[in-house]
């Protein structure tokens, strides 16, 4: 299927890696003009190498240094992406990945710090990217974890703020559907990357058993054989933000292996 992003520009926000440097990668290939953000500058140096080694292509991959917690840094480094690009097409957003302790351990300090960097950063990069979208059909993606949609103790700050992006989502679809700007949300779960790899360390070491068998667990919780790929994920994003979907809009799309069984 031609996705018709040759030539489209694309800003992506914490994308120097896995996932968000995934859905990257899958664009250049696509054809984009991309420009990735992190706070960090070296990671984002290697993660521009790995696209170009990825896809063949040297002259529609960039980076800009954006720190999520700092909201100047988020309006410094979303114009200059804009300027760089020379307009927008496709705003992809994602974020770090919070803390994972229940709320009797976390403090107060602990949500404003993960308020700004999960809802407000995710609020603030639309706001900025609204007007350039604005200029012709665009699109923007929300990256949001589906275990939000069925939040349990053990990651109190992120299944308190990532419904807020749900919301935001829903929001902007319908204000600036008139626009022609769509707005969805992709919720990925058991797809392999850095921080799943590190969640079953931590429940190998939890349980006493080893890595492959809390490997196990996981895909014993899924209708699926087994774990996600980031390009997987990554391909199913990129559709979304492209124009081959230009009637879905508002929606909140699970790519998790059948994790969520809820039939609505």
């Amino acid at each position: 299927m031609d996705l018709d992003l040759e030539g489209k520009r694309a800003y992506l926000t914490a994308a120097s890696s896995g996932l968000g440097e995934a859905v990257a990668t899958e664009l250049v290939r696509e054809g984009a003009n991309v420009i990735i953000s992190s706070h960090d500058e070296d990671n984002l140096r290697m993660a521009v190498d790995s696209i170009t080694e990825a896809t063949g292509r040297t002259e529609t991959i960039d980076y800009t240094v954006c720190d999520l917690s700092d909201p100047e840094s988020i309006q410094d480094a979303t114009w200059k992406a804009i300027d760089n690009l020379g307009g927008l097409d496709v705003l992809v957003t994602n974020h770090g990945g919070p803390r994972i302790d229940p709320f009797s351990e976390l403090s107060l300090e602990d949500f404003d710090t993960a308020y700004q960097g999960i809802l407000r950063s995710t609020l603030q990069v639309c706001q900025e990217s609204l007007p350039a979208l604005s200029n012709g059909r665009g699109s923007i993606t929300n990256l949001v974890a589906a275990s939000a949609l069925e939040p349990s103790a053990s990651g109190a700050v992120g299944n308190v703020f990532r419904p807020g992006i749900y919301g935001l989502s829903k929001v902007l679809s319908e204000e600036y559907g008139e626009s022609d700007i769509r707005v969805n949300c992709v919720s990925p779960r058991g797809i392999m990357s850095d921080r799943i790899e590190q969640k079953l360390s931590q429940r190998a070491e939890r349980q006493g058993i080893s890595e492959q068998e809390a490997r196990g667990q996981r895909v014993a919780e899924l209708p699926v054989s087994d774990l996600g790929t980031p390009e997987s994920f990554a391909r199913t994003v990129a559709f979304l933000a492209s124009p081959a979907a230009d009637y879905v809009t508002g929606a909140v799309l699970p790519v998790d292996g059948g994790w969520h069984r809820h039939a609505f």
